[in-house]
């Protein structure tokens, strides 16, 4: 999976911006404040429609105008046109100039993994954000899971509807049995999602650095595993049934659940050093990558502003290792390391090709 052509047309601070990006490593150089993480959200964008830095779409059009515009041409290896238009309350997106029925198959045809810096904190932040990563990384490669967690969020919306109701208890027990049987398949898939994700994830720390990290990933579950969801979770509800109702909201179920670190035997939240939570938190991003066995399937790479806070032994390596993948974007303010391209986006809102 590859992008080659990219345009930008009144998207953030670019009034329009054209590239053409190779495989391979690619770096883009510019002062702060220029636009450098402008580009590649909008690369990012081509994977759910959804930017990694703002749930408003009016932060991305830019100032005085109505609309923005991303184009790209895609490599899958067949090639494919797509278009992003966004407005401020709507977004379409075109494939081949075809209107694409819902934004969720834009997955089917594009997929990102991306570093932020803020994710160094990735396992200090709310689990809401560990879930999203653990169920877009699913769905990226599961259609049946994508399924399986929209009847979910049905039936968890009219299980605390009727939470809000006392005197609905009967509705309580219709919907149990539906809510519980989605919730084992959701728990069953993400756990075994994270057992794989921890085996490559602690192989990509070793080619990281000479540092003995050996991280262990724990799925925690409000519920338990998939069998104690189908053998015992109308009898757990039950049980719970008192306090939703005081709180009026589901107490348990996978939309209450965590993922947790586990590394050389404490916990990473407490005790691992920042440079370790860095190291980590690039080693996740990465991870999809190296999971997914067909390899024009496998997602483009997108780091931003990741070298800043290594130093020049773990940049090296971890530059080593991403020259051997099929399509990586870097954002740096310079760049002294080996790259297949390097960019640079001037004070004139443009970009060029410095090598």
């Amino acid at each position: 999976m590859l992008i080659s052509n990219l345009e930008l047309l009144d998207f953030r601070n670019y009034p329009k911006l054209q590239a053409i990006f190779t495989s391979g490593l690619n770096v883009i150089i510019g002062n702060n404040g220029i636009g450098k993480t402008n580009v590649v959200e909008a690369i990012d964008l081509f994977g759910f429609a959804k930017s990694f830095r703002t749930n408003d779409t009016k932060n991305l059009i830019r100032q005085g105008q109505q609309k923005a515009i991303i184009n790209a041409t895609i490599h899958i290896p067949s090639r494919i046109e797509i278009q992003i238009e966004l407005k401020e309350r709507s977004k379409r997106v075109l494939v081949n100039g075809k209107t694409l029925p819902k934004l969720s198959h834009l997955s089917r045809y594009v997929s990102c993994t991306t570093f932020q810096p803020e994710d160094v904190l990735f396992f200090d932040d709310s689990p809401q954000k560990r879930r999203r990563f653990i169920d877009t990384n699913i769905v990226r490669q599961d259609e049946i899971y994508l399924g399986a967690l929209t009847r979910y969020e049905k039936f968890l919306k009219e299980r605390n509807a009727a939470l809000k109701r006392e005197a609905n208890e009967e509705l309580l027990n219709l919907i149990d049995p539906s809510f519980l049987k989605e919730a084992a398949l959701i728990v069953e898939k993400r756990e075994k999602y994270i057992h794989d994700l921890a085996r490559v994830v602690n192989k990509i720390l070793k080619e990281l650095t000479k540092e003995y990290l050996n991280l262990k990933l724990q799925y925690s579950s409000s519920l338990g595993s998939k069998e104690n969801i189908l053998q015992n979770g109308i009898e757990i509800l039950t049980k719970e049934r008192r306090r939703e109702l005081a709180l009026e909201s589901t107490t348990l179920g996978p939309h209450r659940d965590d993922l947790m670190a586990i590394l050389n035997g404490r916990n990473a939240k407490e005790h691992a050093s920042q440079g370790q939570k860095r190291l980590i938190a690039i080693a996740l991003t990465l991870a999809p990558y190296f999971m997914e066995k067909e390899d024009h399937k496998k997602p483009i790479i997108i780091l931003d502003d990741v070298l800043s806070e290594l130093d020049l032994n773990h940049q090296e390596r971890l530059i080593n290792l991403l020259l051997k993948c099929n399509q990586v974007f870097i954002t740096a303010t310079h760049y002294d390391n080996h790259a297949h391209a390097i960019y640079e986006i001037t004070d004139t809102k443009e970009i060029r090709r410095i090598n």
